[in-house]
């Protein structure tokens, strides 16, 4: 066989040598072919000639225009979508978000990873998704539950993204509640302005056999996919109640532990009280109880000692099913309260916090942060993660407050915990905040 010089096109050298200097992470090749035609060819019937081909494989780095180094660990509930509607949404640094719903081509700015969510609710006799009369509208008789988006959506959307987190419903301990579409001048409801609201309100029986069919619609769809239980509101006795009673439902109806991949919780502290503002009580609990914690001390809401017993709660729960070597996340959590507490709720005088300080709502946002990345437990946490107890976590919200026609910051929760500004578009006080420890936490905030 013949020695042949062979000449890379000088396109190939160029990029070549671009992609060097670029310096991406990402490799790929790059084959070129040189063959020495003969003088009779195959057509023309000639057999025996030697063509000397030869290869020659040029390994280049793949240039990501949007690659960007980001915190995994830490991220954003999104209440509007899609997120690039934000200018400088990348500057935040953060590796993950949800906006409670599914996405088949999810917004993904600078490589961020969008977490799916299946909404589920219990049937209801009325065909409403949510209603919170319960004597107009009961649960409908053989118990069912519904679901959104469909199969052949959810189906579609798996196989379009392999090895996406998916969690499965949203608060299913959250009964349906009632709220006021328009107040009056003097601050009350007037009739029929009450309209129902909720979340994925579901008896605990129901959430079993619910997570059973969507996991395995899912699983099917693409093995790869991580699926996530849906959280409950916090780690109190009643809603570890409600859970044990999905745990040992599902053992009961499938002969086997219910399969999770990531364990999955919220850390509100909110009091628990039957037609109370707040957690309410989990649908579905023996003896229909009307009470739980945090009845007379709002001061709890952003307090650092509940916080944390709630999370280890938590994870002595899961320890007790053999499900302590699972990750868990904290999908949704944040302050929610917006103001001074008084009698009853002050702890007989002695709350003073004010939750409209923008100094504590920031305070508190970063202490958890901490909190979430340096609080290990080899007793309960994740071995394989330093024993960390909590390895990813998203802060509520990315966007809950607005601007009104005279430049005053609105919203219907605390108008400090919001990262962006949905009116002008702009980073807040506690975007800045989000953004500076991101940044400053790299190294740490990447996952095991």
């Amino acid at each position: 066989m013949r020695l042949i010089r062979l000449r890379l096109p000088i396109q190939i050298v160029f990029v070549a040598i671009l992609a060097v200097i670029l310096g991406a992470a990402v490799w790929t090749t790059v084959q070129t072919t040189s063959s020495v035609k003969a003088a009779d060819s195959e057509q023309n019937g000639s057999t025996g000639i030697l063509t000397d081909v030869i290869t020659t494989t040029v390994y280049m780095p793949l240039v990501s225009n949007d690659y960007q180094l980001l915190a995994k660990r830490i991220g954003y509930s999104a209440i509007t979508y899609p997120i690039t509607r934000y200018p400088t949404i990348r500057n935040l640094s953060a590796g993950w978000y949800l906006d409670w719903g599914v996405q088949t081509a999810p917004i993904r700015p600078g490589g961020i990873e969008y977490a799916q969510m299946i909404r589920v609710h219990q049937k209801l006799a009325c065909g409403d998704w949510t209603n919170a009369n319960r004597s107009a509208c009961p649960y409908a008789q053989p118990l069912d539950y519904n679901y959104a988006p469909s199969q052949a959506a959810i189906e579609a959307i798996a196989r379009a993204n392999p090895g996406n987190l998916w969690y499965i419903g949203n608060e299913m301990d959250r009964v349906d509640w009632l709220v006021c579409e328009e107040y009056d001048a003097s601050g009350n409801c007037p009739s029929g302005k009450l309209k129902s609201a909720g979340q994925d309100e579901m008896l605990p029986q129901t959430y079993a056999r619910a997570y059973h069919d969507l996991y395995t619609i899912v699983k099917n769809a693409d093995p790869t996919a991580r699926i996530g239980i849906g959280g409950v509101i916090q780690a109190t006795p009643l809603r570890l109640q409600y859970l044990t009673i999905i745990w040992d439902t599902y053992k009961t109806l499938y002969g086997q532990d219910m399969p999770v991949d990531v364990w999955n919780v919220h850390n509100f502290v909110l009091r628990e009280e039957k037609n109370g503002f707040g957690a309410e009580i989990p649908p579905g609990l023996p003896g229909n109880p009307t009470t739980g914690l945090y009845i007379g001390n709002d001061c709890t809401h952003t307090d650092p000692a509940t916080f944390d017993k709630q999370i280890r709660d938590f994870r002595q729960w899961m320890k007790a099913r053999g499900q302590q070597e699972k990750p868990l996340t904290v999908n949704e959590y944040g302050i929610l309260f917006a103001h001074i507490p008084s009698a009853p709720n002050n702890n007989n005088g002695k709350c003073k916090i004010n939750f409209g300080d923008e100094t504590v709502v920031n305070n508190f946002m970063l202490w958890s942060f901490d909190y979430f990345l340096n609080t290990k437990d080899c007793a309960l946490g994740y071995t394989a993660d330093d024993c960390r107890l909590v390895q990813r976590w998203l802060w509520f919200a990315l966007d809950s407050t607005y601007q009104d026609a005279n430049g005053q910051l609105v919203s219907g929760l605390n108008k400090y915990a919001s990262l962006f500004n949905g009116t002008t578009l702009e980073m807040t006080k506690a975007g800045k905040l989000f953004q500076q420890f991101a940044q400053a936490n790299l190294d740490g905030l990447n996952e095991p």
